[in-house]
């Protein structure tokens, strides 16, 4: 199951990678074809917003499953363990929620908006709100996972404490200053 979980991982990098190089590249080959020959890649712009969409769903699933989002810690540090398995069951919980909401709302989007071509390339517009259901099923699963840690008692006080200060990544971002 772990390893699968790794594939998983791997292959959800896999894509925001080429999902970056293909928008880079459209975008650039766009710009000088514009300015330097008076033409241009038509589906050029919708292509890269639905690939931008993609890659801020899917960042966002890596970014849970990192520790990478944004919060406070303040409070929660401070109490004692089982204070911080509770706020641990109770945010998973919320998130749980939420992730539910987006995952049904954004299923009758998919299916409201699949029979909608975009103008230019014909790609179905359900195809830029799959990218948000398929998010909610890597955030369910994602949760899910650390809910269980936390439940059955394997859960670390990285996992109790979901926050990474930036004084803990600066030596990833900057190798020079862990020496």
């Amino acid at each position: 199951m772990e390893r699968l979980g790794k594939l998983a991982l791997l292959a959800l990098r896999v894509f925001m990678v080429a999902a970056m190089t293909t928008m880079i590249v459209l975008v650039f080959l766009n710009v000088v074809l514009r300015y330097g020959f008076n033409s241009g890649v038509s589906m050029s712009e919708e292509l890269s917003r639905t690939l931008f969409v993609w890659l801020t769903f899917m960042g966002a699933v890596l970014a849970l499953y990192d520790h990478g989002h944004l919060g406070v810690d303040t409070l929660i540090s401070r109490l004692p363990r089982s204070g911080q398995i509770l706020c641990a069951i109770l945010g998973d919980g919320l998130m749980l929620f939420c992730s539910g909401l987006l995952l049904i709302g954004s299923w009758k989007q998919v299916l409201i908006n699949w029979g909608n071509a975009a103008p230019v390339s014909g790609l179905p517009i359900g195809l830029t709100h799959l990218a948000a259901f398929v998010s909610s099923l890597g955030l369910i699963v994602v949760i899910g996972a650390h809910l269980l840690r936390v439940l059955t008692g394997r859960a670390g006080s990285r996992d109790l404490v979901q926050v990474v200060e930036s004084e803990d990544i600066a030596p990833e971002i900057r190798p020079e200053a862990a020496r």
